[in-house]
């Protein structure tokens, strides 16, 4: 069996040879993937694919022709489709590989998905959390191994520096690079990553880090419902799915019904109290962090830093949380202060930033895979 593998690697690695090379800048996504691919050669993007990040694997007892194909593992929207017959399975936590199998399975489909060729050569730059350890890092690679060639990995906060980078305005005086100073506000699933971009990959020390995020807001919306109506029962993903749409901050709404399936009977539930004050819990907690890598910046490069606060991540598609913090910030005494939130762009956002990083990557940059 060993003999036969060995052959298969080798014969790969000779068509390798004579094929084409492709980049990929992979942002790999607790609950959301994206992959974009390019040929090095005409410095633009030919894919860009957004895949959720889940495998399905069919359970016992599935009777024939329930499953597209009688597959026994399905990807992506089509497994959250089949969810009642499949087992679900997130290959990642917090932006890092929690399933090592699964993580394996969801790669080779992703680069089914993106059309790329079993014989190419495929060289990726992979965004990772800032604050991910060795080990972390070390999994990645492991997960990759076979799928792709040679891989980078790079901070994602500064791969979202990379992707908002406008180039057309980087010869204006006026233009504050974000690569060269700014301030990220990644809200991802669960955890919440505050970080300065200063012209190189950010430290420890340049990066505050805390575990409340989407699913934290999630469970207390469901809390404040479950407090207000207890015979909803609602679930989890029902409240995942209020917050999506009616999340918002300092009384942006006041009123926000939603509804609820309660013994087999649909009811608009009220939802704006519970939404609002989950909000408002996370956009205090980012308000400090912000506030202490402000202060912690070089004095000179502040005023600049100030104009660049950047909100990233699905928590940036809440309603006026840019402003929100802008007005504290301000009110604090931060003047000249500039909030932006990359809004439904923050799916594609750290992808940017890794096929950018790709094309500009030095050959010694390239870290090989052994099969």
């Amino acid at each position: 069996m060993s003999t036969t593998k060995t052959k298969s690697v080798t014969t790969n690695a000779k068509a390798k040879q004579s094929d084409e090379l492709l980049l990929v800048g992979l942002d790999l996504g607790t609950n959301t993937t994206c992959i974009q691919v390019a040929q090095p050669t005409n410095g633009k993007v030919d894919t860009c694919e957004l895949v959720p990040s889940i495998v399905g694997y069919t359970t016992e007892g599935i009777l024939p022709g329930i499953i597209p194909g009688d597959a026994t593992t399905l990807f992506g929207q089509l497994a959250l489709k089949y969810k009642l017959h499949l087992d679900l399975v997130q290959p990642l936590r917090d932006g890092i590989i929690a399933d090592m199998d699964a993580a394996r399975d969801f790669l080779v489909h992703l680069k089914e998905t993106a059309g790329i060729s079993p014989d190419a050569e495929v060289r990726a730059v992979i965004g990772m959390p800032a604050n991910a350890d060795a080990e972390a890092r070390e999994n990645t690679r492991l997960a990759v191994t076979g799928i792709f060639d040679k891989v980078i990995l790079i901070p994602e906060p500064f791969l979202a520096a990379l992707g908002s980078r406008e180039e057309d305005q980087l010869v204006s005086g006026d233009y504050v690079d974000p690569v060269c100073n700014s301030l990220f506000v990644d809200i991802g699933a669960g955890s919440t990553d505050v970080c300065l971009i200063q012209g190189y990959y950010p430290s420890a020390e340049d990066q505050i880090s805390f575990p409340f995020a989407g699913d934290a807001v999630d469970e207390m919306i469901q809390e404040s419902l479950l407090n207000k109506y207890p015979d909803s029962q609602i679930s989890i993903a029902k409240c995942r799915e209020i917050k999506e749409k009616h999340s918002f901050v300092h009384g942006a709404t006041t009123e926000a019904t939603h509804p609820v399936m309660i013994s087999g009977k649909i009811k608009q539930l009220e939802v704006a109290e519970a939404v609002g004050s989950a909000c408002d819990t996370l956009l205090g907690k980012i308000y400090e962090a912000v506030r202490n890598l402000i202060v912690k910046a070089d004095p000179d490069s502040v005023p600049d830093l100030l104009q660049n606060i950047i909100i990233t991540g699905g928590g940036s598609m809440i309603k006026g949380l840019d402003a929100a913090l802008q007005k504290l910030l301000t009110d604090e005494g931060f003047e000249g202060t500039v909030v932006t939130s990359v809004g439904e762009d923050y799916k594609t956002r750290v992808a940017s930033g890794a096929i950018k990083a790709a094309f500009q990557a030095k050959e010694r940059q390239w870290q090989t895979l052994l099969r």
